[in-house]
């Protein structure tokens, strides 16, 4: 894996975590619904991936497809 792909999961791995930390947040009433989206959308600005990343991404999840299928 490159070093593009290989920041890319990185980047994909911490927008998820933190996102599924803000919900158990909100699920147990530490947070309000409000603040939920606002920091949520903050996150996936933050750690959105760029075109460079985004087409690296792609480009590996189709060869882990190809090779699953052969």
């Amino acid at each position: 894996m490159d070093k593009l792909t290989s920041r890319a999961f990185e980047k994909m791995q911490k927008r998820e975590h933190l996102l599924r930390s803000m919900r158990e947040q909100m699920a147990l009433g530490r947070m309000k619904r409000e603040v939920f989206r606002s920091k949520s959308l903050e996150v996936i600005e933050r750690y959105q991936l760029t075109d460079d990343e985004q087409r690296a991404y792609d480009r590996h999840a189709e060869m882990t497809r190809q090779r699953k299928q052969s």
